[in-house]
């Protein structure tokens, strides 16, 4: 029965191999054999492939489709040659969270390529700053976690309230704090391996150098710095910037060993093929986000982003309607309060930044949103100093904010170690494609606030 099941899933291998290649164009077809040497020279030789572990970390864009396409068609047309082939380990990231359509994209593409079934591929994803087994049917539940929780909030206030800011370059950290993990998940990786551009790499590594000075801590060895200790030192960040009025470490106290990693970089394998590449077609995806020009934006949902502006926009700026829908705007608002157990009165009071400098955006937030309020500003200040007042009027700022007494006077007093502002301020300056935002009045005043 055993060498029947086997027949069958080899002939069903060659099917789905023959068909991706049949939706190749010639130049594709070629990238996968090309693929086939550069992988087999990386284990040390067919006789190591079947000890190989690849790892992918896939988006929502067409350069991630065509990657995993010519990915799984090199691992079968090597499994067709011989008795092993390179295990294959797919991640699927999406910050702040994976929507059910993109969900529901991604487990047409796996069926597309048989992945499910076949022993040599694991799927998973990251829900949560967690890894789990990929699943499309996610529960609605609040998945956040209370470090997350309070570093969001926290950065908001910190870095301006920003929507750009918000969901920008901070999210590049809780990425790769995330990917942490899967270096020791199951026995890790041999090597990771990317299709975003090499241009695109050296930025994202100077922005990493850049953070890494900023905040103190010592630097990455190396031009080429392995990927696991890329991970381990942005993890690093993410931590500091997620406890800003935490005590900081000593610099370069810290590292603890991380796991070897190399990157394998392809995107030279890959060009585009426009917008009828019919390898993406056959994968059936419909959701997909064109990030062709900034790949590094790909491992983010720009729903979330569009929610934000959209209640920026009307609280402080008084416009009209978002251009998005209300089912849009739905949706980001789940994501939101799924991911970070944050809702629009928190977002609200987060874009306003009202805590900062003494207090002095409150009159204009209560003025805004909370008119009733308006009558409890003294009071307010009071707390906020921490002078006897009402319980009522804290409990309304813990309410409102999500922050606890402690941050908010924090906040309101501008206790924050110099080298976390610093780390904030840098943070606070690239979006989620690390493009250089306008710099705002609060970090020219961020030396006169931030104490030790």
């Amino acid at each position: 029965m055993s060498n029947i099941h086997d027949q069958a899933m080899h002939y069903i291998y060659q099917q789905v191999l023959q068909r991706v290649l049949d939706h190749m164009s010639q130049a594709q077809r070629a990238s996968v054999q090309l693929l086939i040497q550069r992988l087999l020279v990386a284990a040390g030789g067919l006789e190591y492939i079947g000890e190989f572990r690849l790892l992918v970390l896939h988006a929502n864009d067409p350069r991630s489709a065509r990657l995993l396409a010519t990915l799984r068609a090199a691992q079968l047309s090597i499994a067709l040659r011989g008795p092993e082939t390179f295990h294959l380990r797919v991640v699927v990231a999406c910050q702040p969270a994976l929507r059910n359509e993109l969900l529901d994209d991604h487990e047409r593409a796996f069926s597309a390529l048989f992945l499910q079934e076949d022993p040599r591929v694991e799927l998973l994803m990251l829900k949560a700053g967690q890894v789990q087994p990929f699943s499309a049917r996610l529960h609605a539940t609040d998945g956040s976690l209370p470090g997350e929780r309070q570093g969001m909030l926290l950065f908001g206030h910190l870095s301006g309230g920003r929507p750009e800011a918000l969901l920008g370059s901070r999210l590049h950290l809780e990425l790769a704090d995330a990917c942490q993990q899967l270096l020791a998940w199951k026995g890790g990786a041999s090597a990771l391996i990317t299709a975003i551009p090499e241009r695109q790499r050296r930025r994202y590594l100077a922005w990493a150098r850049s953070g890494m000075r900023l905040a103190g801590e010592r630097g990455l060895p190396g031009a080429h710095p392995c990927a696991g200790a890329l991970c381990e030192a942005l993890g690093r960040l993410h931590r500091v910037a997620a406890s800003p009025l935490d005590s900081p470490t000593t610099p370069g106290e810290t590292p603890s060993q991380p796991s070897a990693l190399r990157l394998i970089a392809i995107d030279e394998l890959l060009p585009p093929q426009g917008d009828n590449d019919r390898v993406v077609q056959m994968l059936g995806l419909r959701h997909l986000a064109i990030a062709s020009g900034t790949p590094l934006g790909a491992f983010f949902d720009p729903l979330a982003l569009a929610h934000l502006r959209g209640l920026h926009a009307q609280l402080l700026q008084g416009a009209g309607e978002s251009p998005c829908s209300q089912s849009m705007h739905e949706q980001a608002r789940a994501l939101l309060q799924q991911t970070y157990g944050i809702g629009d009165t928190q977002l609200a009071c987060l874009l306003f930044t009202p805590f900062n400098h003494r207090g002095r955006g409150l009159g204009l937030f209560l003025k805004r949103c909370h008119p009733s309020m308006r009558v409890a500003l003294p009071y307010l200040h009071q707390a906020l100093q921490g002078k006897p007042c009402p319980d009522t009027v804290q409990q309304w700022l813990l309410d409102t904010s999500g922050l606890s007494m402690a941050q908010l006077r924090a906040l309101y007093a501008g206790n924050v170690a110099p080298s976390a502002m610093r780390l904030l301020d840098s943070l606070a300056l690239r979006d989620a494609h690390l493009r250089l935002l306008p710099r705002l009045e609060v970090f020219r005043e961020a030396k006169t606030w931030a104490v030790t």
